[in-house]
């Protein structure tokens, strides 16, 4: 039996300001997309790092310059209220972008991770 929610990880490892690609499918097992969440291990890194670009099957998502900080959620939440909604099509949906490190990372490499939660709403 599939599970009701399933979380995707994209992951990237930064290693200089600059910019990274972001490209994933979506898992084709489940309908929606319904939230996502950023991780880093380094803090000062979301000084001023941008999506020059984050597009879900095709959908302008978050506009180019957005902070990822706004996406970014502290521990001091419980698991469940860490998310941005999203009500975006999972299905095999090609996820793409653009991260841009800028610069101010305490130190390089680090690794960012994105989460999707993904979902079956009819389940």
């Amino acid at each position: 039996m599939r599970r009701p929610i399933k979380y995707q990880l994209i992951r990237l490892s930064i290693a200089a300001a600059g910019d990274y690609p972001i490209n994933a499918e979506a898992d084709k097992t489940y309908g929606k997309i319904t939230g996502i969440q950023f991780t880093t291990t380094d803090e000062a890194a979301l000084k001023d790092a941008v999506f020059k670009k984050f597009d879900i099957d095709s959908n302008d998502i978050f506009p180019e310059g957005f902070e990822v900080k706004l996406i970014k959620s502290g521990e001091d939440l419980k698991p469940n209220e860490r998310w941005e909604d999203l009500d975006e099509r999972a299905d095999g949906s090609t996820i793409a972008g653009m991260f841009t490190d800028a610069g101010n990372a305490a130190a390089y490499p680090y690794n960012a991770r994105i989460y999707l939660r993904l979902a079956n709403p009819t389940e």
